[in-house]
Formats: structure tokens, C-alpha cells, sequence
């Protein structure tokens, strides 16, 4: 009966599925049963399948609700326990991963190819026909919450670019990524958000070394009964330049942020401009921010759904040296929005933002990143166009860049905040 069953629900399914196309980045693309689907052939014995859906902290209906409906990924499903999922996947040979971004919540697997309808099974078991016990938050998902959350706190440079985000958004992505000791958090609450976001409208399929004909037939044999939906709009996050100050004695940090729209080439070249972050172990580099803070600044763009923030974080340990780096950053952002670079300075700042923007679109975050662009676009990135928008990149234009952060920016310092500085103290 099982046999015949999926032989006619992949007949079904065949009549009701969208065109496979192939994009530049060697993801062919799909839509069967409402649900989108990307993969990616790599010769390779193992496969990489996730379900990226799109139910990040950005939609929480109330707070900490994204983080905990994460945490209970894995635990005791409908048809399932948590033990039987982990002494499965142990006997097969695989890997299970949760993750959480303020896009997307993320349900990852890692196994031999052979193993491809067992593990799509399961992760269907954990979108479609979670159990979400009340005992599970109490003795399982409420540690998980707290360990991330300490574990956030702990870390100056995690913690500032949560309040960095708080300051520059307010809500939508300013909500923060980590459930907080005061948010009231219930098994209904959760069940309620995931009413909501686990459904087809809401899921991105995502493989690597996964053919589509393949993956394509176990969406109708296993996400027959999921919800249909509808999706979920994207939340309204514009930009507020503000200041936030977060005491804390786990050390120092200061952030600088401007928001800009999701497309935004001169932002991710004036990033690599500046950097930091330097590209051999044990060196400064030679970028602007290297040389003028020795390492203790770095600069970055992280991309979301209909926006990008531009960010500065320093962190010197003691307050004195990170008031000192952030004010030397501050002063290099300055120059910048002063005069245009010098031809060769543009030329490396756009190489390096070429490898910053697609580095990411391989391996598991680039399955993240091909899901959400499925969900907020409908279409895998293409990286062709990614690469040609920053070869139009100027040296006027990273200039004005550098003038918008300079006229409106966001700032966030955690640590002594009695002695670290404000926003008009640095710009």
C-alpha cells in the first residue's frame, strides 16, 4: 500500500510542479505542492538537506517565541521521540542542526546520500508534527533558552550587535535574536507561532549533492498533510539612528550601524574598504581599519530580506582602549566620507567584497541563504548579478556611503557604559 501510494502521489505531484530551472550558482529550482525547492548536484557521498522556513525572530508574535520554537527542534514529534530521532540518526551515520537567524529558522541534516527519504521523513516529522509538550519547555527547551541567552550575554561582541540592531531598527529586526529572562514564554504561545509559520507557503527546501528529481517526489509522500498557509508578509524595519547602552561586566564593545536597502554594492565595498577582519591568521592586514586600530575594529555588512546593516564593532578589552578604537574607527569613516579612495584602494575593497558576498553562498550557509531568497524573492541568488553590481561600485559612490553613515548612524556600547562614548561624541 506504501508503494503504491507515493508511486501515485509522485504522479500527482509531477502534474502539479513548476518548471525546474538552473541559476548561475548551479542550484536548480523548483515549486511542488506550494512548497519551493532548490538543490545542488555535488559529487560527493554525503547530502546536505535543509528546511528553511521562514519564521525567524523578525515574525515573532510575542517575544522569545522564534528561539524557543528553534530550541524545540528535534525533541519529541507526533510520530517520533527525541530518543528514537537520536538513536536513528546515530545508527545511519548523520548529523541533525537547529539554527536560528533573525530571517529564518533552519532544520538541517547531514547524511549519506543513500539515506535521502529517511531524512527528509524525519525533518518532515519536525515541521509538519512537532508535539510541543509543555515538559519539554519546562525540562528541556527552558535550559536550551538559557544557555544561548547567558551565552549571548557573555560575549561583548554578540551583545552589542543585538543592542546595535535594537538601536537601529527598533522592532521588526531590531527584535532580539535570544529569548530574555522576562519574556513570558508558554508551550501555547509556541504552538500558536508555529500554527503560523510552519506551513508550505512559509518553506524552503534547500540541498547540496541532492538531484531535484529525487528530492522533488518526497514532498508529496511526506508533506501530504502539512498546512498549506499563507505567507507570512515581511515586518516594516526602517531605519532609526539611536543610541543604546547596555550594562555589562563581561567587557567592552561600541558599534556603529546604518541600515540600507537589501541591494546595496557601495555599502559591502566601503566594508571591505575599512575591514579589519584580516585575511592571513596572526596579521593586522593592511585594510584601514587594521592599520588604524591595530585588529581592534572590524567592519562588516550583514544582508537580510529587504535590508542590510552596515556595521563598525570595537572591542579593546578595557573601556578606555575601546573608547580609543571606536574613536579612531569613527576618524577613518570620517576620511573616508571626505574624498574618493584611490583607484587600487577600490579595486582590492571590491575584490574582497566579491568573496565576502558569495563565500557565503556555499555550504550550509549558502542553503540558508539560496531558502530565504526563494521566500522573499522567489528566485535562488544570482551571483553574476551580484558580482556585476559590485564592479559598478565607483569611488563617488563608496564616498557617499561613507557620508550617509557619517550624517545618520545608529551606536550601541555594552560594558562600562559610563565610559564608553555616545553617538555625538563620535560622528
Amino acid at each position: 500500500m506504501l508503494a503504491h501510494r507515493r508511486a501515485t502521489s509522485s504522479f500527482l505531484h509531477t502534474a502539479r510542479r513548476t518548471l525546474a530551472t538552473v541559476a548561475d550558482s548551479g542550484f536548480a529550482s523548483s515549486t511542488v505542492e506550494g512548497v519551493k525547492l532548490a538543490t545542488k548536484e555535488v559529487d560527493t557521498p554525503i547530502s546536505t538537506l535543509s528546511f528553511v522556513v521562514k519564521a525567524g525572530s523578525r515574525y515573532s508574535t510575542t517575544p522569545g517565541v522564534a528561539h524557543a520554537l528553534e530550541r524545540y527542534a528535534f525533541q519529541n514529534t507526533k510520530t517520533r521521540s527525541a530518543l528514537r530521532i537520536t538513536r536513528e540518526s546515530e545508527f545511519l551515520g548523520a548529523s541533525f542542526s537547529p539554527s536560528l537567524s533573525r530571517d529564518a529558522i533552519v532544520l538541517t541534516a547531514e547524511f549519506l546520500k543513500d539515506d535521502l527519504a529517511y531524512f527528509f521523513e524525519v525533518l518532515s516529522d519536525v515541521f509538519a508534527r512537532p508535539h510541543l509538550a509543555r515538559h519539554e519547555l519546562a525540562e528541556v527547551v527552558g535550559t536550551l533558552l538559557k544557555l544561548d541567552s547567558t551565552a549571548a550575554a557573555a560575549d561583548p561582541s554578540v551583545a552589542v550587535t543585538e543592542a546595535l540592531h535594537l538601536a537601529a531598527y527598533r522592532r521588526g529586526l531590531g527584535l532580539p535574536l535570544y529569548a530574555q529572562p522576562s519574556d513570558s514564554i508558554s508551550a501555547t504561545s509556541v504552538s500558536d507561532y508555529k500554527d503560523i509559520v510552519y506551513t508550505k507557503a512559509n518553506l524552503a527546501i534547500v540541498g547540496s549533492g541532492i538531484s531535484l528529481d529525487k528530492l522533488s517526489p518526497l514532498v508529496a509522500d511526506f508533506l501530504e498533510d502539512a498546512p498549506a498557509g499563507t505567507d507570512v508578509p515581511l515586518p516594516s524595519s526602517p531605519f532609526y539612528a539611536g543610541d543604546v547602552r547596555v550594562p555589562s561586566t563581561a567587557g567592552n564593545a561600541v558599534a556603529l550601524g546604518y541600515a540600507t536597502s537589501s541591494s546595496a554594492p557601495e555599502f559591502a565595498v566601503l566594508a571591505a574598504l575599512l575591514g579589519g577582519t584580516p585575511s592571513i591568521k596572526w596579521s593586522y592586514g593592511s585594510s584601514l581599519l587594521a592599520t588604524a586600530t591595530q585588529g581592534k575594529a572590524v567592519a562588516s555588512l550583514t544582508p537580510y530580506a529587504g535590508s542590510s546593516l552596515f556595521k563598525i564593532i570595537a572591542s579593546a578589552g578595557s573601556a578606555e582602549d575601546t573608547s580609543a578604537a571606536a574613536a579612531a574607527a569613527a576618524s577613518v569613516l570620517k576620511s573616508v566620507a571626505s574624498k574618493p579612495v584611490s583607484s587600487d584602494d577600490l579595486k582590492k575593497a571590491i575584490a574582497q567584497a566579491k568573496f565576502a558576498a558569495v563565500s557565503p553562498l556555499e555550504g550550509k550557509p549558502g542553503l540558508t541563504a539560496t531558502g530565504v531568497s526563494l521566500l522573499t524573492t522567489g528566485a535562488v541568488p544570482d551571483t553574476a548579478a551580484i558580482l556585476s553590481a559590485l564592479d559598478s561600485v565607483t569611488a563617488e559612490k563608496v564616498k557617499s556611503a561613507a557620508e550617509a553613515v557619517v550624517s545618520k548612524v545608529a551606536v550601541a556600547a555594552v560594558g562600562k557604559v559610563a565610559e564608553l562614548p555616545y553617538a555625538d561624541e563620535l560622528l
